[in-house]
């Protein structure tokens, strides 16, 4: 039997599979290609990770629901015409996951929402491409309320849950959001909304914790970076850093007791052991950076950590954000020209045990 390369697993997790049906049927709550986790730390070995509510007793489960070590793949390039893929399996229940006082200019990272929401993040400012404005980016579910906003609904800094009110903390107004298309068989590549500020000198052209002029330069994380290092800052962890733990995720998030989203072509992000969590509710709208500054994701959900698995973050795509939304840097700087290259295992960074990280 050949050895997996790594195309062969992303091949796997972005056609049908096994795993899909069982995403759709509520079995689990997503998987991804990433790297497998033994006795508590990060291997260099690339596996399909499969995201599960809790991890069992094999004798506890029927067979539908039991993952195998390994997956039996076809593969033209072998003699025997397949490839065995390494799995692991991870606890992790995904939901939409606090810097919380009022601040005037308003640096990216504060408390900010929708009026009728607890409190989110402001992650950055960026360009509406549409009237040339400059707009404040977080996610759906903080400025436009789950799809329940109304375009020029007014947006608060801080957040109510942060004392917020309107009119007082009236900041901005909803522009334009991407709706979330909820249920089973809808697929969502964003949670993301801009709103326009309504003194352009009340917000800056910074983030706490990590610099001026950010964003300012982007870059598309190609399958050579597994394993690098990122950082960001939100409304209630602060400025937090953690690695990129799997790419090509598909994943189940609950937004309330009543409203699941799948999203899809994600990108997973975790902390080693002993470091703090890089994220929480209320971080939801963190802009993601990698250690050089350059704009990653957008940080909208996580699952909390649990037994031997760390706490995990979903972050949206950054490209997928701008081309979904239509906005674009402040700057003319093209985004980072990255070539493939192999991952960069971080050393000792288990998964560190805490909650289950969620929407807000």
């Amino acid at each position: 039997m050949a050895k997996a390369r790594y195309m062969d697993y992303v091949r796997m997790v972005r056609g049908f599979n096994s795993f899909t049906r069982m995403l759709e049927c509520d079995c689990i709550n997503g998987f991804a290609v990433g790297l497998k986790v033994t006795d508590c730390e990060v291997t260099n070995k690339i596996c399909i990770i499969v995201y599960v509510n809790e991890k069992l007793d094999l004798r506890r489960l029927p067979m539908s629901n039991r993952i195998p070590k390994t997956l039996r793949m076809p593969s033209e390039r072998t003699r025997d015409g397949y490839v065995d893929l390494i799995t692991d399996v991870q606890q992790a229940r995904f939901s939409a996951v606090q810097v919380q006082e009022r601040v005037r200019p308003a640096p990216a990272g504060v408390s900010v929402g929708h009026v009728n929401i607890t409190a989110g993040t402001f992650g950055g400012l960026v360009m509406d491409k549409a009237s040339g404005a400059t707009v404040m980016l977080s996610n759906n579910h903080v400025l436009a309320d789950s799809n329940s906003g109304v375009i020029g609904d007014p947006i608060i800094q801080p957040g109510a849950a942060d004392g917020g009110a309107f009119p007082a903390d009236h900041i901005a107004n909803l522009e334009r959001f991407v709706p979330i298309t909820f249920g089973s068989g809808n697929e969502n590549r964003v949670d993301a909304a801009i709103a326009k500020p309504l003194v352009p000198a009340d917000v800056m052209w910074e983030t706490v914790g990590i610099g001026p002029m950010t964003p300012s330069k982007r870059r598309h994380l190609l399958d050579g970076d597994l394993g690098i290092g990122v950082r960001k800052t939100g409304r209630t962890t602060g400025t937090t850093e953690g690695f990129v733990q799997a790419l090509h995720g598909s994943v189940q998030v609950q937004y309330s007791m009543f409203n699941k989203a799948t999203f899809v072509d994600q990108i997973i992000i975790s902390q080693p052991l002993d470091a703090p969590t890089f994220s929480e509710g209320g971080d939801s709208g963190s802009l993601v950076y990698d250690l050089d500054d350059n704009l990653v994701g957008l940080l909208f959900a996580g699952s909390q950590a649990s037994g031997n698995t760390a706490a995990t973050t979903i972050i949206n795509p950054i490209s997928c954000v701008f081309d979904e939304l239509d906005v674009a840097l402040l700057t003319d700087e093209e985004e980072d020209p990255c070539a493939d290259r192999e991952p960069t295992i971080p050393q000792q960074r288990p998964a560190r045990q805490k909650h289950q990280p969620k929407p807000i």
